[in-house]
């Protein structure tokens, strides 16, 4: 059993503080769109990034066990939020995700990766929403021919 605690710190107005043991401090708020103020994340951000950057971590852990030598990694994750019957709701995430490895062998298993990050990824599997993964793999381009 794993187990992960934060705290929030309310500090004025619409904002505060995330803080979690020896973690640097987030400054957090409400959304800009519904009156909070400008340039601290978001509730709704933070949830999105949590999605986003769990998808990396099963991704690269996937990776290092398949024998992947992965050259870079990015991604963008947006969330779409709507009104429901039940309230506000994310209703779908996408994800774009481009990989570059370093051999022309290793796209076909990165690719292969898709369906272990759909199945395995903790944060984007707790969701009840969709979250729908496009993953486009390229070899680096100084490693093409070899």
């Amino acid at each position: 059993m794993y187990n992960y605690r934060a705290g929030t710190v309310w500090d004025s107005g619409r904002a505060g503080r995330i803080q979690g043991d020896d973690r640097l401090a987030i400054r957090v708020g409400t959304p800009q769109e519904f009156g909070g103020p400008a340039g601290v994340w978001s509730p709704e951000q933070l949830l999105v990034a949590a999605v986003d950057s769990c998808l990396m971590s099963t991704f690269l852990f996937f990776a290092e066990r398949s024998g992947i030598k992965v050259h870079s990694y990015g991604s963008t994750t947006a969330g779409r939020m709507d009104k429901t019957p039940e309230g506000l709701r994310f209703t779908a995430m996408d994800v774009n995700i481009a990989v570059v490895v370093d051999e022309n062998t290793d796209v076909d298993k990165a690719r292969r990766l898709q369906s272990k990050l759909e199945k395995y990824c903790p944060v984007s599997t707790s969701l009840r929403c969709p979250v729908i993964l496009y993953l486009k793999v390229a070899v680096r381009e100084d490693h093409k021919d070899g």
